[in-house]
C-alpha cells in the first residue's frame, strides 16, 4: 500500500504550504496578508490514501489545481471556493470535492478543515468493481448528491480522522478498510456523470450473484466444487463473480479466498472437535477439506487463528 508517513507542523508563512501539497498532489499556491495567519496541519497515510485535518486562523487564499481526488469538509467563519464555473460556500459544517485538472481558488478565514485524498487510480478501480463497467470516473458537481449523503460522507470522515489519530493506523487492514470505505463513500455520496440507475442495476446484479455464491459455497462445501461451479451456480461468468464478491464481501475476498476460508473454518471445527488418541490428524484432517499440503495448511491456518493447527488438535 505503500510507505505510511505522518506529518504535524505548524507553519505562519504560506509560501511554504506549497512544498507540502507535494506529497498528497495538491498543486497549489497559497497566499496571506493576515498578520494572524497560521497554518496548523495534521496529516497521515499512504500510497493509497491520505487522511488531513488543518486549522486556519486568520484569512488566505489558495489557488492551483490537484493531481488526486480531494474532498474538504469544512467548519468556521468563511470557505469560499469556485472551481471552473462552480462557485459555493463550504463554511457552514458542508464538503466540497476538488477533481484532478480542474483550476479552483479557495479563500478561507479561521475555518477547520478535514481532507480525504484519494488517487485517481484507486478510485476508477474501484467504481469498476462496485458497478460492474468500466467507464471513466467523471463527477459533474463539487458537492453532494443531497444533504443526508453530505451527513453521511462526513461520517465516514470522522471515522478516518479518528483512525488515522489511533495506533491502529500502523496496520494495513486497517488503513485498507478506510480506503475502500472511503472511496465507496465518495462515488456514492458525489453525482458521478452517467446513468445512475443503470449504475444501480448492475450493483443489484452483482449483489444477487453474490448472494447466490455464497450460499452455494456454504451448502456444498463438503463436496469437490469450485469456482467455477459457483459461477454456474449464479448465472454469471468468473470474472463477474469475483467482481461480484470484491464488490460486496466485506473484507473484499475473492470466491476462491471465499471457499478456501470456509473449508478452514470447517477444518478448524473438527481440529477442535478432534483427539488424536482417536488417531486424528492435522495431515488428515487438512486433506478432508481440500488441503493437501500441511505445511501450507498450516500457514494459511496460522493466519486466520493466530496458531498452529496441531496446537488446536492437542487441546
Amino acid at each position: 500500500m505503500g510507505e505510511l508517513f505522518r506529518h504535524e507542523l505548524t507553519v505562519s508563512e504560506p509560501e511554504v504550504l506549497a512544498l507540502l501539497g507535494e506529497r498528497t498532489g495538491m498543486r497549489f499556491g497559497y497566499g496571506s496578508t493576515d498578520p494572524g495567519f497560521s497554518y496548523r496541519l495534521s496529516r497521515a497515510g499512504d500510497g493509497q490514501l491520505a487522511v488531513s485535518r488543518v486549522r486556519v486562523d486568520g484569512t488566505m487564499s489558495l489557488w492551483g489545481d490537484t493531481e488526486v481526488f480531494t474532498v474538504a469538509h469544512v467548519q468556521g467563519v468563511r470557505y469560499d471556493w469556485r472551481i471552473r464555473e462552480e462557485t459555493g460556500s463550504a463554511a457552514a459544517g458542508s464538503s466540497v470535492l476538488f477533481r484532478p485538472e480542474q483550476p479552483s481558488l479557495v479563500v478561507a478565514q479561521d475555518v477547520d478543515v478535514t481532507l480525504a485524498h484519494l488517487p485517481v487510480q484507486l478510485v476508477q478501480a474501484t467504481a469498476d468493481t462496485v458497478y460492474g463497467v468500466e467507464t471513466p470516473v467523471e463527477f459533474a458537481s463539487a458537492t453532494p448528491l443531497s444533504a443526508r449523503l453530505g451527513e453521511y460522507w462526513w461520517g465516514l470522515v470522522r471515522y478516518g480522522a479518528g483512525v488515522l489519530d489511533s495506533e491502529a493506523f500502523r496496520e494495513p487492514l486497517v488503513r485498507g478498510e478506510l480506503t475502500r470505505h472511503l472511496a465507496v463513500g465518495l462515488l456514492e455520496c458525489f453525482p458521478l456523470l452517467g446513468d445512475r440507475e443503470e449504475r444501480y442495476l448492475t450493483m443489484e446484479a452483482q449483489l444477487h450473484r453474490y448472494r447466490i455464491a455464497v450460499q452455494f459455497f456454504d451448502d456444498h462445501v463438503c463436496d469437490a466444487i469450485t469456482v467455477e461451479d459457483a459461477a454456474r451456480a449464479a448465472r454469471t461468468t468468473t470474472k463477474a463473480l469475483v467482481q461480484a464478491f470484491r464488490a460486496n464481501h466485506p473484507s473484499g475476498l475473492t470466491p476462491a479466498q471465499y471457499l478456501r476460508r470456509t473449508r478452514l473454518d470447517a477444518a478448524h471445527r473438527d481440529l477442535e472437535d478432534g483427539d488424536p488418541t482417536r488417531g486424528d490428524t492435522v495431515k488428515e484432517i487438512a486433506a478432508r477439506w481440500g488441503f493437501a499440503h500441511p505445511g501450507r495448511f498450516a500457514q494459511y491456518y496460522r493466519q486466520i487463528y493466530g496458531t498452529i493447527p496441531s496446537h488446536t488438535l492437542d487441546r
